[in-house]
């Protein structure tokens, strides 16, 4: 967390109420108090939140959050490397404007940050015709497609409480802390409506599968990431099959049309009326069925 010497090693977090009150801390309470008067955090927050700014070799950040309905400034310490220009290179994610791993990963080892966090969903994202896109259209459309899907999740959680994450690749995260199971079912209605509004706005075929896992504590987020895999990759076999079930239909009905045009051509049709237009009638139910699937 921070050396021998006093410096810090790797990124820290502490929490303060708004009497100034030390919350938490990833490092020892004492520590994090001196490093709020050497950073001079307490100057800052009067100022719009969120503000960045950079001090001798540090990067700090500092926001508001809020937790079971009070309000609380989230500071954020990061030492700067030569390649790191400010706080976002460590912890956003440029292409989205989403929080990126390296957030994850620090809100996963400090779990204690939300002891009153109740009513808790993690949602999944995942782009399931990534790849296609990429082989197709090439990379410079992928990324567009990464930053079309991030804004959708930017653009319809809470700002002030809820966490939208780019994971990793074409896979995403959000956080819904105090709220009902049914509010994640309501974002994930937005955010697939969204996407697919700026898909058709930009003639892109964007395709995502949604997993959730609810929670009435926060306490472990990496069983909860498993639970919502599993519903993920459900939905994911679920558009296998049926995929596999509209190919079948396509192949019937023009198997059907190949037949019906065979037969009619025919100088010494074989065909009454009669069957050729119960073949006829096939080949329309065979459509509906289709489109009924569609």
């Amino acid at each position: 967390m921070y050396d021998e010497a006093g410096g810090i090693s790797r990124s820290i977090r502490i929490l303060v109420n708004d009497r100034y009150d030390i919350q938490f801390a990833s490092i020892q309470i004492q520590k994090a108090s001196q490093y709020l008067k050497e950073f001079r955090v307490f100057d800052q927050l009067d100022k719009g939140l969120p503000i960045e700014y950079n001090l001798d070799d540090y990067c700090i950040s500092i926001d508001k959050v809020c937790i079971s309905n009070q309000d609380y400034y989230l500071i954020t310490a990061a030492p700067r490397h030569p390649q790191c220009k400010n706080c976002k290179e460590i912890l956003m994610d440029t292409t989205t404007g989403l929080y990126n791993r390296n957030f994850w990963e620090q809100i996963k080892n400090e779990i204690n940050l939300f002891p009153r966090t109740c009513n808790f969903s993690l949602i999944i994202i995942d782009v399931d015709n990534m790849k296609a896109i990429n082989d197709v259209f090439g990379h410079l459309t992928g990324d567009r497609v990464i930053e079309i899907v991030g804004h959708a999740i930017k653009n319809n959680i809470r700002e002030d409480r809820d966490i939208g994450i780019r994971y990793g690749g074409d896979e995403f995260i959000v956080l819904l802390p105090n709220n009902k199971q049914d509010t994640a079912d309501k974002v994930i209605e937005r955010i697939r409506k969204d996407i697919n509004r700026r898909a058709l706005e930009e003639k892109l075929n964007i395709q995502v599968s949604v997993g959730v896992a609810h929670n009435q504590n926060l306490v472990d987020l990496e069983e909860m990431i498993k639970r919502a895999d599993k519903h993920l990759y459900k939905e994911k076999e679920t558009k296998k099959e049926r995929k596999t079930k509209m190919y079948d239909l396509m192949k019937q009905i023009a198997e059907l049309r190949i037949e019906l045009d065979r037969r009619e051509m025919e100088r010494n049709n074989s065909l009454s009326s009669l069957e050729l237009l119960e073949l006829s009638e096939r080949i329309d139910k065979l459509i509906e069925k289709y489109l009924e699937g569609v």
